[in-house]
């Protein structure tokens, strides 16, 4: 069984909120406030897993807007990172800059479901 990665991270003028599945089914969740270690119950896990194949996150593009923009824009909109591998080995990492794709708010639901956090989109 492949090591299991759950990252996520955005931020957008405030200190960056991510969360991120830790070992033995824990989970962090920093926001620009506090800091938490949380216990991820398995089939939250597994119920996260079966979520991302639905919203079909493994087909997402690597990077958004997926063309460069003509002018290198200010960076005070909202960037994302997005890492994940499952426990059969499949990976996707992606990011973000003010542009995302389609179901990125049920992404950030599940997100939100899995580590009890508050990330807003």
């Amino acid at each position: 069984m492949k090591k299991e990665v759950i990252y996520f991270s955005c931020f957008s003028m405030m200190e960056p909120d991510s969360v991120e599945l830790l070992d033995g089914n824990k989970g962090k969740v920093r926001n620009h406030t506090n800091k938490n270690i949380i216990n991820l119950p398995e089939y939250k896990i597994l119920t996260f897993w079966d979520k991302i194949d639905e919203i079909g996150v493994w087909n997402w593009s690597k990077k958004y807007p997926v063309k460069e923009p003509e002018l290198e824009q200010v960076t005070d909109g909202y960037n994302w990172e997005l890492k994940l591998r499952d426990r059969n080995g499949r990976a996707i990492y992606c990011s973000g800059y003010e542009s995302f794709p389609r179901k990125f708010k049920d992404l950030i639901k599940e997100l939100n479901n899995l580590f009890g956090s508050k990330i807003e989109f």
